[in-house]
């Protein structure tokens, strides 16, 4: 069996509707046009859909994830594909590769071209350097570091309750099943996010304060919360994305009086590249103290000896 690829496929939204036909269908049809891919897209890859800025600088990014349901053949659109166009261009027959849509991201956990622009290895991209092209074949890391990106994206999105789940989930009013009802149909959805705002209007560690790169991060992970922690603000941090994955996989904590604890795990060069260093701190209220101090306890990655001096005097 041929191990799987990882692809990104470009729209471009001057001339096609790509959010309108993205969010109608659960199948679609995407060009090939960098044809000397035609013997190496197989069944079951991976595809990325990404958006290019097309007229609005500061837009561009992915969107969706997908997988290949077809190999590549010729197309010829119906009539109905019309009202997805711009241009008559969907008259011409054309190479395509039919998809099922996985998962959308409309507004968080959507992975703009600003911010790969500042992560370490996703920085050299193909379709960044050179954003013409239809149909990128990922290198092995690339893919790698795409799919983390994406995944811890999606843990986050789990926060996304309205305001009334959030009473119901609280009161117990409904079961288990229902409640992950609730969670999954909630998705995209930020009251937890938009309480966080109306607290702190920038990353609390480096202080970006684009709200569509900020990232409502629970403290104490949502998985090993129950419903009333879930729902506390004092358990959550806005993060921009570098900081909000470090501090998800606890490379990153903070002592009691909010300055950072860095893991050994992480050498010089990461570190400058990630934006952090050992004078950085944030403001913690009394109120987040407990749930730092569980994500020390059961996050924070291998500590150094200073570090442990440290937390055996709290």
């Amino acid at each position: 069996m041929s191990e799987i690829n990882t692809w990104i496929f470009q729209g471009n939204p001057q001339f096609f509707d790509v959010d309108t036909y993205i969010k109608k269908h659960k199948y679609i049809w995407w060009s090939l046009r960098q044809e000397h891919f035609l013997d190496r897209i197989e069944l079951d890859d991976e595809v990325f859909l990404w958006r290019s800025d097309g007229n609005n600088r500061g837009t561009g990014g992915i969107l969706a994830k997908t997988r290949v349901v077809s190999l590549p053949a010729e197309r010829i659109n119906d009539e109905t594909t019309q009202n997805y166009w711009y241009t008559d261009e969907w008259k011409n027959p054309y190479l395509a590769v039919k998809l099922e849509v996985l998962q959308v991201r409309w507004e968080d956990g959507f992975i703009s071209r600003l911010a790969l622009l500042e992560h370490p290895v996703l920085k050299r991209l193909l379709i960044l350097r050179q954003r013409t092209q239809t149909n990128y074949l990922l290198l092995p890391e690339h893919a790698i570091e795409l799919q983390n990106l994406w995944n811890s994206s999606n843990s986050n999105m789990q926060n996304e309750l309205d305001s009334n789940d959030m009473e119901n989930l609280i009161d117990g009013e409904v079961t288990e099943t229902e409640q992950e009802q609730v969670i999954k149909s909630r998705i995209g959805q930020s009251a937890f996010k938009k309480a966080l705002l109306a607290i702190e209007k920038k990353c609390n560690l480096c202080g970006v304060v684009d709200e569509r790169f900020l990232i409502a991060s629970h403290i104490k992970p949502w998985s090993q919360s129950n419903n009333q922690e879930r729902l506390d603000v004092n358990n959550g941090l806005l993060l921009c994305p570098n900081h909000d994955s470090l501090f998800d996989k606890g490379y990153i904590s903070f002592d009691d009086g909010g300055t950072i604890l860095i893991s050994d795990s992480l050498d010089v060069a990461t570190k400058v590249f990630l934006n952090i260093n050992e004078t950085m701190k944030i403001d913690l209220k009394v109120e987040q103290q407990k749930y730092m101090k569980w994500h020390r306890d059961n996050l924070f990655k291998i500590m150094n000896n200073t570090t442990i001096n440290k937390l055996a005097i709290e």
